[in-house]
């Protein structure tokens, strides 16, 4: 039985809101820990695009917004170019699904598979706990 912070114990649908709040708020510190990073030593010396373009699809999917594989990428901070061949590899290794938006077919929208959601989601868990 899960418990609160004050001791009481709490059901499974508290339980689970409360883990995937606690999995929001993990991926925006680490969002913001990025930019902070990149900050004082710069995008180079610390670029892993590909982390910083999971975690934004991350925290758009726990927000319940769609993500457009040109803002995807704008948040990668590389070249267009470069962004968008990254998010194909992706796509091509399962990592991302890639589909075209029914009100503009110019735009795709991306999503994780449900393999990605998954470890994003243990990724979360573990580092949630790490901090209590």
């Amino acid at each position: 039985m899960d418990m609160t912070r004050k001791g009481e114990p709490i059901g499974p649908e508290e339980s689970e809101k409360a883990r995937r709040q606690d999995r929001a708020r993990i991926c925006r510190a680490l969002i913001e820990e990025r930019r902070l990073v990149q900050a004082a030593f710069g995008q180079k010396l610390c670029a892993n695009f590909n982390w910083d373009m999971l975690l934004e699809l991350y925290e758009a999917e726990s927000e319940g917004r769609d993500v457009y594989q040109s803002a995807l990428c704008l948040s990668a901070g590389i070249p267009d170019s470069s962004a968008h061949r990254w998010a194909a590899k992706l796509a091509a290794r399962g990592v991302f699904a890639r589909r075209h938006d029914d009100m503009d077919k110019r735009r795709i929208i991306v999503t994780m598979t449900d393999d990605t959601r998954h470890a994003l989601d243990r990724i979360m868990d573990g580092l949630a706990r790490w901090a209590r």
